[in-house]
């Protein structure tokens, strides 16, 4: 069976984490929780795109006009798929957008010359683990053109609920800082559950 692709999400953060990045969610409209984050190190941060492979195969999408969507924009795009040998791992993988580009972008071409007609509108995949060929060439795998790589736990279900209030913290304090004009590291936020439940007054 598949693993979740909010797990596989969940895991693309921890491997930042574990390379020495503070990680928080970038909000938006039509934005999952843990799609794109934010990763600072000192005084440097990066946006980061998070693909899941379920399969281990990558797909991208374009816009209207045949542009990639969201990749462009980004520092660095995280790939997390099942590992091949233990299913209680994943295998987390961080590409250079520019690089990863060039791979589809030679993809996309093939896929043109052989269909002149193909969508804009249609994704274009390609495999992590096989070898590919241009003309006489066997290129390497797309694997092979990451940066760097690790390999993870699985996460569990019970892990989703952490991530989703770290993301409606981070949610409200950007409102917050928004509304008064200040940035998001200048807010703290702090909620408490009073028990038991103050009981409501009673009037005349």
């Amino acid at each position: 069976m598949k693993p979740r692709k909010s797990l596989l999400r969940i895991a693309a953060r921890r491997a930042l984490e574990s390379r020495g990045f503070q990680v928080s969610d970038i909000l938006g409209p039509g934005i999952v929780v843990g799609g794109r984050l934010l990763a600072v190190k000192g005084s440097k941060s990066r946006t980061v795109a998070v693909r899941t492979a379920t399969d281990r195969q990558l797909g991208l999408i374009r816009d209207a006009v045949g542009k990639w969507k969201t990749i462009p924009r980004m520092d660095e795009v995280v790939v997390v798929a099942p590992a091949i040998d233990n299913s209680d791992f994943v295998d987390v993988l961080g590409f250079s957008p520019k690089i990863l580009l060039e791979r589809f972008d030679e993809e996309l071409e093939r896929l043109q010359r052989c269909n002149p007609r193909f969508s804009a509108k249609a994704p274009v995949f390609l495999p992590l683990d096989e070898r590919r060929r241009q003309r006489q060439l066997l290129l390497p795998t797309l694997k092979d053109d990451a940066r760097w790589t690790l390999k993870v736990p699985l996460p569990h279900g019970v892990d989703l609920f952490g991530l989703t209030s770290a993301a409606f913290v981070d949610r409200v304090r950007a409102e917050f800082a928004h509304l008064h004009g200040v940035t998001r590291d200048e807010v703290q936020v702090e909620f408490r559950i009073i028990r038991p439940a103050p009981k409501p007054s009673r009037s005349g």
